[in-house]
């Protein structure tokens, strides 16, 4: 979840639009993966970029619910924390697909594939997408040829 203080908020109430709010800064507090969406958005003749920052997949899922031809996703990307890249920085990727599962033990584990080939879980040690079920692809990029749920088995 993204919060913020009332004092970065920009502008009169309404702007920049009916139920909507601008701000200069917002905050998180949680160290689990959220993702940085990038639209192109076409109305008549003109088209323009738009981006969303999900705080998590079921939010990201909501916003791929929206796609149609008039709003396009022209890219994914993930940022993970370091206990969750291996290294010791926060990263922003490109995501190449999305899978959720059910471990046994771990509950809902959520297996992110990126575009160096690395696949990151949600649950310590648990890569293995066979240890799941219910499997299903939240996100997969169109230019990926394979099977998002195949791909993370082979990591």
């Amino acid at each position: 979840m993204f919060i913020s203080d009332k004092t970065f908020s920009i502008g009169p109430p309404g702007f920049p639009g009916p139920g909507q709010s601008a701000w200069r800064m917002v905050e998180r507090e949680l160290e689990v993966p959220w993702y940085h969406v990038r639209w192109r958005i076409r109305d008549g003749g003109r088209s323009w970029p738009k981006w969303c920052m999900p705080a998590d997949a079921s939010v990201l899922e909501h916003l791929l619910s929206l796609r149609s031809p008039d709003h396009m996703i022209e890219e994914v990307q993930v940022v993970t924390a370091p206990h969750v890249n291996g290294t010791t920085s926060d990263r922003m990727e490109t995501l190449t697909s999305l899978v959720v599962g059910y471990h046994q033990n771990r509950g809902r584990v959520l297996l992110h594939k990126v575009a160096s080939g690395a696949v990151y879980s949600s649950a310590h040690n648990c890569l293995d997408v066979s240890l799941l079920t219910n499997t299903r692809t939240i996100y997969e990029d169109t230019k990926s040829a394979h099977s998002p749920v195949q791909e993370c088995a082979e990591h």
